[in-house]
């Protein structure tokens, strides 16, 4: 039986990455991962790469969770393989993916999901927000300001930085000069690697549960999944996504209450790996046969002390 996730129904979002990005350091001292001047785009579909795209984020999230508390170290460590996620997959689109209105443009104030990367304040000037996510914006690029008491978005029909894309905070995000901070990236990792770990737990507890348990309540937000009605040889249910961080969100969901596959961690290495079986405990015949060395060594070590 393969061992891949599975995602029962038709998902599809159009995402974008671009071939190379940067880090850049913002005027608050903040480090962003923005685009490169002189990178090209490429679209895709994240769920075609679903199983690949999980494992690299959850793999982020276990070495940030082991680096806590070393906010030097963390970065130094995380930087190559952050810079290689975003360049597999792109960026999260926090903007849109971090508020409950739908669309951000157009908007006066940004009311704020609970548990979001972003700020704890729960309303935001719309205006304010965006800005966020556009520290390294090129003068003509884009006018934002306010008309009847609500934030506009005004773009240079001729800027080479917008894809072209609706609704609006779509094309932003799209953008080259759209940024997110590695700190919203890596605690977004962080999140679904403590989520899984809680579930583990309780799924190693499965003896002393009395009725459902919530694993961490309030963390997942998907407000904004939309879906068309498609036809080929059937009728089908195509659903779409404003976010890349929904669709990891959606990609996790399945993962864990998969029941043909298993989410796991390796009782030798401790790498999240996917299992055939509850009984499966190692990700590889290497781990395994380390795990039986050190038994078959502590059984003899502990037979020696006895005698």
């Amino acid at each position: 039986m393969e061992k891949k996730i599975s995602l029962k129904g038709s998902f599809s979002t159009d995402w974008i990455r671009y071939s190379e990005y940067e880090y850049k350091t913002a005027e608050d001292g903040s480090t962003y991962i923005i685009p490169s001047r002189d990178a090209v785009f490429s679209m895709y579909n994240p769920f075609d790469v679903a199983q690949e795209l999980l494992m690299d984020l959850m793999k982020i999230g276990d070495m940030a969770i082991k680096l806590e508390g070393d906010s030097n170290k963390n970065f130094e460590t995380l930087k190559k393989p952050l810079m290689i996620f975003v360049r597999k997959y792109g960026l999260l689109g926090l903007i849109s993916a971090s508020a409950y209105n739908r669309n951000i443009i157009g908007e006066k104030n940004i009311l704020m999901i609970e548990n979001n990367h972003i700020t704890k304040k729960e309303i935001i000037n719309a205006e304010e927000y965006v800005n966020m996510f556009i520290p390294f914006i090129n003068e003509g690029d884009i006018k934002i300001g306010e008309y009847k008491n609500k934030v506009y978005l005004a773009k240079s029909e001729d800027s080479p930085s917008f894809y072209g894309k609706r609704p609006v905070v779509m094309d932003l995000i799209f953008s080259m000069f759209y940024s997110e901070k590695i700190d919203w990236i890596i605690d977004f990792a962080k999140l679904i690697v403590k989520h899984f770990n809680q579930l583990l737990m309780f799924r190693n507890s499965l003896n002393y549960l009395i009725e459902n348990v919530t694993i961490m309540a309030g963390q997942f937000h998907a407000e904004k999944i939309g879906f068309t009605i498609n036809q080929l040889d059937k009728t089908f249910i195509a659903w779409q996504f404003d976010s890349l961080k929904t669709a990891i969100e959606t990609i996790y969901a399945f993962a864990v209450t998969d029941e043909k596959i298993i989410l796991n961690r390796c009782s030798n290495c401790k790498e999240i790996f996917i299992a055939k079986s509850d009984r499966e405990k190692y990700c590889n015949t290497s781990c395994r046969n380390r795990a039986n060395v050190r038994k078959s060594r502590n059984k003899k070590s502990s037979s020696k002390k006895e005698n």
